[in-house]
């Protein structure tokens, strides 16, 4: 038997993973979770809030509701999501830089990251099994309209920044769709925030949280963020289960399709934001850490598959 405190570590670093690929663009914590082997546990103890779960809380039965929501891993993988999604959004804020503004190491920093979803892409399809021909090209066949659905989505035009606080339904609904998106892989939250003009607001708040420099107003737009945040992850977890357990080839094929076609916004160099005084042999390097970061995530991959927690 495993020792927990191994697996609490294990699972603290996991969610550090999704903290930080949540933070950035383009990128979604799902798709980390998926690779990582944790990703139906995950969504199986999200979706146990119903009314059972609201009863045992009434009767105080503790150890039942821990059991249930299999607390201790959620506790573990979400401190560590907290963690990397504070450390890496202030810090990705600064590597990417602002979109009329990219930063030198936007490149960089993207490059990175497609040849890891890249990659990803390719072990989701391993853990594709088609009951029969007619099946599997089903599943090729959601898995290129979700791959078509994700490369419209990221070619979207972002609206107009928030320079100012949205309402509280704004805030609440944006925190929402955020927060499915997050646990869908391949769709990015974050990408959909700068699609709607409101990420570098809310990445913008820890950074002014920090400082000292922010406002009643603001501090009350991001807590309707989180509680819509909260709100969506509950009630989109449930079918994400549903999917899983009973669709669980056709829903990985859709998902895989998705986090191909994303790769269009992490494409280094966007032809709407050209980098002013790029970095010297910025091509070379940016296709040397794409292979490196591909190496590196089927090399955890064919580490921690068979160690994985999900049947997938």
């Amino acid at each position: 038997m495993s020792d927990p405190r191994i697996n609490a570590i294990r699972h603290f670093f996991c969610g550090l993973a999704m903290g930080a690929a949540d933070a950035v663009p383009g990128i979604s914590g799902g798709t980390v979770a998926l690779v990582l082997g944790i990703y139906r546990r995950l969504v199986d103890a999200i979706s146990q809030v119903n009314v059972e779960a609201f009863t045992l809380l009434r009767k105080r039965q503790w150890k039942t509701l821990a059991e249930r929501f299999d607390l201790w891993f959620l506790l573990a993988l979400g401190g560590g999501i907290v963690c990397g999604l504070l450390t890496f959004v202030v810090l990705l804020h600064e590597l990417i830089g602002e979109p009329d503004h990219p930063a030198r190491t936007q490149p960089l920093v993207y490059a990175t990251f497609f040849g890891a979803i890249a990659a990803s892409g390719y072990l989701v399809t391993r853990m594709i099994h088609p009951k029969s021909t007619q099946h599997a090209i089903l599943c090729i066949v959601l898995a290129v309209a979700g791959g078509a659905f994700a490369y419209w989505l990221t070619g979207l035009p972002a609206f107009d920044e928030f320079t100012t606080a949205p309402n509280p339904i704004i805030s609440f609904l944006l925190g929402a769709i955020a927060i499915c998106a997050m646990i869908l892989p391949g769709i990015s939250g974050s990408y959909l925030l700068l699609v709607f003009g409101a990420y570098h607001y809310f990445s913008g708040v820890p950074k002014a949280l920090a400082k000292g420099q922010l406002v009643m107003g603001d501090l009350f737009a991001f807590a309707c963020f989180a509680i819509g945040c909260l709100v969506g992850l509950l009630s989109f977890s449930k079918l994400l289960k549903w999917l899983l357990h009973q669709h669980e080839a056709i829903t990985l094929s859709l998902m895989g399709g998705f986090m191909i076609g994303a790769l269009r916004k992490l494409w280094p160099w966007q032809p709407d934001a050209p980098i002013e005084n790029p970095i010297s042999n910025e091509t070379a390097i940016c296709f040397t850490l794409m292979i490196v970061a591909a190496i590196v995530v089927v090399a955890v991959d064919f580490i921690a598959r068979p160690k994985a927690e999900d049947p997938l």
